[in-house]
């Protein structure tokens, strides 16, 4: 895992040293998602930077970037099929690495890019400069497991890992992008290419974007979509074990992210009995049995005889963190399990550099509650399914108008003809999981650590979005309870979904946790700027005296205001 720059200086107005003076200071921001390694490179009027987490082949032959004397790449992910590649187009060369870094080099050079694109599996980000065609891709894989921003003024055209870094170019200044204020509070997540920074944009799942040297221009492409492709039975169980499998790919230590909910303990399980080794498993939760899941964890870690640690943190830890992981995540902390998963991963980067995760099998196999709990009939409902505030009240708290949520609408319109469970899985995929799959790779690299989704390897997203009923006899995500149900007791697997909740109701009420960032909405620039501090005042003292419970709106705010102040606030 690592850390990818670059700058280029359309008007040649920079000279090599400022250049790279500038991509260094880029690097230096996003020093935590690497630090194995630094390498920084220029050719004509383009900069190109990287810091490495070496995983696979940790020698010096795989840092970066790659470069001979036509092509540069600078890549940050895991290509778990890498191999197959190798052995198809490379089978004879003399390569000057074994890693995945080396077959991406080699393969992108003698195939187009959308043919190595739909070729290689895993999580990435990557850009590929051509210096004969004077042409750059900056690529994404199909998911957006990995970030990667761009930026495009008259003076040059820049790109990161991480927004932080746009900070170290000249003359430039972070400023709020106000029209998806409304999205932000309702969502938590800007569905299309835009962010919470004004003239900051991401590249999205399954999207390149192929910028000229020549021209100063770009275009955007989709190389992959999800698609109903039929509705075949497939062996999940042998499909996600081949999954996990290759997620064991490393030449560094492995661990488990084990909540102890069913996702983390299936891949814990397939995991565990195909490491030759006792890997080490890791969960975290607060001191109090409700709002930990310890008891499911431990069983779990005792039954498959992993190297388990328990990890309490406290309220103290919360408020300690919650401005340092605000920074790291480059907007505001929207789930609050986001401190306690940089507290997890802190803690086991001290026996591993990767960590397994459970995340993505709600969105794939429709796991949440609110899958069931909710009337979903039309597409109205749709779009609102994700929603986790009433979007009348959120307009009542912004001074701007609504906004028109014209991407949504878009990826609802797409699976107009197709089953609820399709469209609520498309949806999701799209609109919601991008945002957690953007805090499991943030919060990771704040540790120096790589989070890996073997539920979102593109044998298991096809596969399981393709199955016909997900909702089914054992209820929501009914797929992996009968695989679980192979592997632990059914009092075990068809409990409750606890989720990893925290008690941000009553914290917001606390004067050691978040309540006196609640006192400062009062005197905050942004919350008088743009939100009716008369509403935002009523939801204070209702929430305060008990009269209704607006935790969810006011963790937003405040989160929100956190975030201003760190990059926006003049």
């Amino acid at each position: 895992m690592c850390g990818i720059v670059g700058f280029i200086d359309k008007k040649n107005k920079f000279g090599k040293e400022k250049k790279e003076a500038f991509v260094g200071g880029m690097l230096d921001l996003i020093q935590h998602r690497g630090g194995d390694a630094t390498g920084v490179i220029s050719i004509k009027n383009i900069t190109i930077g990287h810091t490495r987490l070496s995983i696979v082949d940790t020698s010096k032959n795989a840092d970066q970037p790659f470069v001979n004397d036509n092509f540069i790449l600078s890549y940050n992910g895991e290509i778990y099929n890498h191999n197959v590649p190798r052995k198809k187009y490379l089978a004879g060369k003399d390569l000057v690495s074994s890693s995945d870094t080396s077959t991406l080099f080699e393969i992108l050079q003698i195939c187009q890019i959308e043919e190595v694109l739909k070729m290689i599996k895993g999580m990435y980000a990557f850009s590929f400069l051509d210096i004969k065609k004077q042409s750059l891709v900056l690529a994404l894989d199909k998911m957006a497991i990995k970030p990667l921003y761009f930026l495009d003024t008259p003076e040059y055209f820049a790109w990161a890992s991480e927004i932080k870094s746009f900070s170290a170019l000249p003359d430039f200044q972070f400023r709020l992008e106000e029209e998806k204020l409304f999205e932000h509070m309702v969502f938590r997540h800007i569905s299309d290419e835009k962010t919470l920074f004004k003239n900051i944009f991401k590249i999205q799942q399954g999207e390149y974007l192929d910028y000229s040297l020549k021209s100063n221009t770009y275009i955007k492409n989709k190389y992959f979509e999800l698609e109903k492709v039929g509705s075949k039975k497939q062996n999940i169980e042998n499909i996600l074990t081949e999954s996990v499998k290759s997620h064991l790919m490393s030449d560094a230590p492995v661990g488990i992210q084990l909540s102890g909910g069913i996702d983390s303990s299936v891949v814990s399980y397939i995991a565990q009995k195909n490491s030759p080794i006792a890997l080490h498993s890791f969960s975290i939760g607060l001191n109090d049995s409700e709002w930990n899941e310890f008891k499911y964890s431990d069983f779990v870690a005792k039954e498959l005889g992993t190297i388990h640690h328990k990890i309490i943190f406290t309220k103290k830890d919360f408020v300690d963190n919650f401005e340092k992981i605000t920074y790291h995540l480059d907007g505001p902390i929207v789930h609050p399990n986001t401190v306690p998963m940089y507290l997890l991963a802190k803690f086991a980067r001290k026996y591993v550099k990767v960590l397994l995760t459970g995340e993505g099998a709600d969105e794939i196999f429709l796991g949440y509650k609110r899958y069931v709990q909710k009337d979903i009939n039309n597409d109205d409902d749709l779009l609102l399914s994700n929603a986790f505030s009433d979007p009348v009240m959120i307009s009542k708290i912004l001074k701007m108008p609504r906004g028109s949520l014209s991407e949504r609408k878009q990826f609802v319109q797409k699976t107009a003809e197709l089953s609820r469970e399709y469209r609520l899985s498309f949806y999701d995929m799209n609109t919601y999981l991008p945002h957690v799959l953007l805090r499991q790779d943030k919060a990771g690299m704040a540790a120096n650590i790589e989070n890996r989704v073997p539920f979102l390897y593109e044998s298991v997203i096809e596969a399981g979005y393709n199955l016909d009923t997900k909702i089914g006899d054992l209820g929501e995500k009914t797929p992996i309870k009968e695989i679980a149900l192979k592997y632990f007791p059914s009092d075990f697997v068809l409990r409750k979904k606890c989720g990893f909740g925290l008690p941000i109701s009553e914290w917001i009420k606390d004067d050691c946790v978040l309540l006196p960032y609640l006192s400062r909405l009062k005197e905050s620039k942004l919350v008088l700027e743009y939100f009716d501090w008369e509403v935002v005042k009523k939801l204070i003292d209702e929430h305060l005296t008990g009269v209704n419970d607006h935790s969810v709106i006011l963790f937003s705010i405040i989160g929100l205001d956190v975030w201003y102040n760190i990059f926006c606030k003049q």
